[in-house]
């Protein structure tokens, strides 16, 4: 077979821009960190790295929500907690005032001190959490916990009424995604009945009842009724504590979501870092050896095309 001069000088370009071209790819491996930089270096691969990317998007995912559920148990948790601490004073000044043994100044700053509590219950029942109230129910941007009159002269002031969403509404539920078809239902107080006019729930509505009656006994100087309001507020902090509780297992529950997918998310990333990341002091040994390869097919390829005519007529 006849050999020219062009083709020695053709293959010499073929394999001086395959080289490169390797070379090339080893340098960008290393500036990427991956190994994997287009669908064609390795098909199956780049199918491995899709599916663990869509799988840790969904766990990220999972995580904010996990993340904003326990955020937000923790919230009604805090919130339930001051209102307890509140019936146990009402509690106390209610012992106090059932004495039948105070003076009327007695019995004025008892009032005054109740009439607090039953303010402070109420701002505390319409506490929110990132803009939403924690106990309006699916109407979570409702004030939940309104006065029926505003006229502190008025009895209505004393009344409040509940105007969040309903149990029996087909969206009550604040259910979250805390898994892969699992979801939980932060709505933890779900008021019941017709419309909210009448609508009744099982922990407010009985704790600012008992409150606006004891207030209306320490008006009427009437311990026997105050010592019948003691067994109403017991009554009022079983439902509190069964509440407590009731959010306690939630928490329990997210937390122990949270810390699985906390778990999954290092392993995912590390399966998709043994796929498309380089090893690095391998990627190096590499880009040397074609580096190398490179100089000396370059320095071949000068003492090929480095004769001319005039060399061959000498």
């Amino acid at each position: 077979m006849r050999v020219t001069n062009n083709t020695l000088i053709n293959n010499m370009l073929r394999h001086l821009n395959r080289g490169l071209s390797r070379l090339d790819r080893h340098q960008q491996q290393l500036a990427s960190g991956k190994q994997i930089l287009r669908p064609s270096d390795d098909p199956a691969g780049v199918i491995s790295v899709m599916e663990l990317r869509s799988s840790l998007a969904e766990n990220d995912q999972l995580l904010k929500n996990v993340t904003g559920a326990l955020s937000w148990l923790e919230s009604v948790d805090t919130v339930l907690g001051s209102v307890t601490s509140v019936l146990h004073r009402a509690k106390e000044l209610t012992v106090y005032a059932a004495t039948g043994t105070l003076n009327s100044d007695d019995r004025n700053a008892i009032l005054k001190e109740v009439e607090q509590l039953f303010a402070n219950v109420l701002e505390l029942s319409n506490a929110s959490h990132g803009g939403r109230y924690l106990f309006a129910g699916q109407k979570s941007t409702t004030m939940p916990f309104q006065r029926a009159s505003d006229d502190p002269d008025s009895p209505d002031y004393w009344v409040i009424k509940y105007h969040g969403g309903l149990a029996n509404q087909e969206t009550a539920a604040l259910n979250v995604e805390i898994n892969s078809n699992t979801v939980i239902d932060l709505n933890i107080i779900q008021a019941s009945g017709t419309n909210a006019e009448d609508a009744e729930d099982q922990v407010f509505l009985p704790i600012f009842n008992v409150l606006s009656g004891i207030i209306q006994d320490i008006k009427n100087d009437d311990p026997g009724a105050l010592n019948q309001r003691l067994g109403e507020l017991e009554d009022a902090l079983d439902g509190l504590l069964s509440v407590r509780a009731e959010v306690g297992a939630k928490l329990h529950r997210v937390a122990l979501a949270e810390e699985r997918l906390k778990d999954l998310h290092l392993n995912l990333n590390k399966m998709l870092s043994n796929i498309q990341d380089i090893d690095v002091a391998e990627a190096i040994v590499n880009l040397k050896n074609e580096e190398n390869g490179y100089r000396v097919a370059l320095a071949v390829g000068a003492r090929i095309i480095q004769p001319t005519l005039v060399d061959f007529l000498n």
